[in-house]
């Protein structure tokens, strides 16, 4: 059964390719969902997968691309379920008012 995730990343994760090497290791464990970064320096991840897909992948959100550093990285289950097509994608960054994920559960991560 697949389980669906949102995970938030802080640390070094803009223009330093987090974004493609997330891509190419979500598609190499078939984790499927989109990526983008935030305005508040973080980056943003809803995914869905296996289980012991989604651990591998978490392990690689920790190493990161060669020239990120990440300092924390949370990761929020979630309840609802859905349907990503099968594709892992980058989207544009995300700006603007929005609620922050601090308002929902927990804190968000320090830069």
């Amino acid at each position: 059964m697949k389980q669906f995730v949102r995970i938030v990343i802080s640390g070094n994760v803009q223009e330093v390719s987090y974004r493609d090497f997330v891509k190419k290791n979500a598609e190499l464990l078939e984790v499927e969902g989109f990526i983008q970064n935030d305005d508040d320096g973080c980056v943003s991840i809803s995914a869905s997968g296996f289980s012991e897909n989604l651990d591998k992948f978490v392990d690689f959100l920790y190493l990161g691309s060669k020239n990120s550093e990440v300092r924390n990285l949370l990761v929020y289950p979630l309840i609802c379920r859905k349907d990503f097509h099968g594709v892992f994608r980058i989207i544009g960054s995300l700006k603007g008012n929005r609620t922050p994920i601090s308002a929902v559960r927990g804190q968000r991560p320090n830069r």
